[in-house]
């Protein structure tokens, strides 16, 4: 589907948003995972977009919206809270995959009248400390594991390309790479995040120096400190890998001791922040599901 995506400032930067109205309908927000765009929900609007409201954004350090310094997930929650209130929305369901899980739990801890409910494809585990699922515990430890992924991500160069066509291809072939086969909702995200610099060259917007500054702050957060004041209904989304780990299974027993309701469910073929993208229909039937079930509460 094509993206009719705008413009706005909020908390003095510009975000870029895509808000499809639905008269009457309740509002469910989209949360893009680390260094995806608000593309990656094309496969999902569409069976969400005729019983509800959908707004989606490029979060902060993000795509096509402006990258400062400060990307805290409680930074983007902030974005986020205003931009809901610039849009009249005064509550919502907020789905969110990996980064963008966290940006929701943020959101439910600090702006808990917005939300109704969360679906969360992420928010399973710390980074480090003891509610991390590689239990990366000393000072010591945690240092060496931030100081050897800045060194990747920074490392990671941008790469220009001639054509649309080229820098489309080269995104292809990235995802073949991994095993996953080439899709139309794949062909979708990668075309919303192509777009050409001033020297006539095509590229996506991510690079080193902006990744790092979303990803360095994750290493503070602790989500006890966040679950210990949401109330709001929840439901979880592991995928295949991490459900069955002793650390998730703990951590969500544990957190969901304040929540009014809670579900877990391991969607067939889901992958950590890639599974509204590689199975759309799946995470959207549990997704209206839990909402339904919700409203029932």
């Amino acid at each position: 589907m094509k993206m009719n995506t705008k413009m706005t400032k909020v908390n003095g930067i510009n975000i870029r948003y895509l808000d499809i109205p639905n008269e009457g309908k309740e509002t469910i927000v989209l949360l893009p995972y680390g260094g995806a765009l608000i593309g990656m929900w094309n496969g999902v609007i569409p069976y969400l977009k005729n019983d509800y409201r959908i707004v989606a954004l490029d979060q902060r350090c993000h795509g096509f919206s402006d990258k400062p310094d400060e990307c805290h997930i409680d930074d983007m929650a902030n974005d986020l809270a205003a931009l809901m209130d610039q849009l009249g929305i005064d509550k919502a369901f907020i789905a969110g995959s990996s980064l963008g899980a966290d940006t929701a739990i943020s959101l439910a801890a600090n702006y808990s009248e917005k939300v109704i409910a969360m679906v969360l494809d992420g928010g399973f585990y710390d980074i480090v400390g003891p509610d991390s699922k590689d239990q990366i515990l000393t000072d010591e430890d945690i240092e060496k594991a931030r100081s050897k992924l800045k060194e990747i991500v920074l490392k990671n160069p941008v790469k220009l390309y001639d054509s649309r066509e080229e820098c489309l291809q080269a995104t292809k072939e990235g995802w073949e790479k991994e095993g996953v086969k080439w899709s139309e909702v794949l062909r979708l995200q990668a075309e919303d995040k192509i777009y050409e610099d001033k020297d006539g060259k095509f590229r996506t917007p991510s690079e080193g120096k902006t990744t790092w500054n979303f990803i360095w702050p994750l290493y503070e957060v602790r989500f006890q400190e966040y679950f210990d004041k949401i109330t709001c209904p929840v439901l979880w989304l592991p995928d295949e890998a991490e459900a069955p780990h002793e650390i998730v299974q703990r951590n969500l027993k544990k957190w969901a001791k304040n929540l009014r309701h809670h579900k877990i469910v391991t969607i067939k073929g889901s992958v950590h922040a890639y599974t509204p993208v590689l199975e759309p229909e799946a995470f959207s039937k549990e997704t209206l599901t839990f909402i339904e079930e919700v409203k029932k509460l």
